[in-house]
């Protein structure tokens, strides 16, 4: 009969207090570092997306503010980030903007999945939070759809459906009127 080998059971997970590379410091470097990767690859993901919209306003694709916006509606919603659940969770621990959802639809968006139960829509949560990240990109880079064709660089209000930072705040802040 074969003897099994004890496993010792370390505090604080499997690599356990016996790896010298596990002290707090180094893991918070390590959290840092692999944040930064992922956020990177995130917002060139959404770099990219403003840039194909800038390109395919120059090109006369798009020539209204209309059109402009089914163009970023379409483009988020069939991105890899919201396609791909795996992808859904690095949108929402990259993006500035990880609460969109909730903050304008209210409750999260939860499926009923019988025989499964509830499940949260971590596709809905993920567009959501892109589709604020793309439009404040837009916003950045000044592209927008110029009056009379071409391609418009210059500085403008954000589209409508991205509140302002000073309208989010507003919001938020219970009011002081007695």
């Amino acid at each position: 009969m074969a003897t099994r080998k004890k496993v010792s059971k370390g505090r604080g997970g499997s690599s356990g207090s016996a790896n010298p590379r596990n002290d707090r410091e180094a893991t918070e470097k390590q959290h840092d570092d692999a944040m930064r990767v992922l956020r990177a690859e995130y917002y060139g993901g959404v770099r990219s997306l403003t840039q194909e919209l800038a390109r395919a306003i120059k090109d006369g694709e798009i020539t209204d503010e209309e059109s402009m916006q089914e163009w970023v509606h379409q483009s988020v919603d069939g991105s890899y980030w919201v396609i791909y659940t795996h992808a859904n969770f690095q949108v929402l621990l990259c993006s500035d903007n990880h609460d969109a959802y909730s903050e304008d639809f209210g409750d999260p968006p939860i499926e009923q999945n019988p025989p499964h139960g509830s499940t949260i829509n971590w596709a809905a949560l993920a567009f959501a939070a892109m589709k604020r990240d793309v439009e404040q990109q837009i916003d950045a880079e000044g592209v927008a759809v110029p009056e009379e064709g071409g391609l418009e660089e210059r500085r403008r209000r954000p589209l409508p459906s991205t509140p302002s930072p000073l309208e989010r705040k507003r919001r938020r802040a219970p009011s002081r009127r007695r």
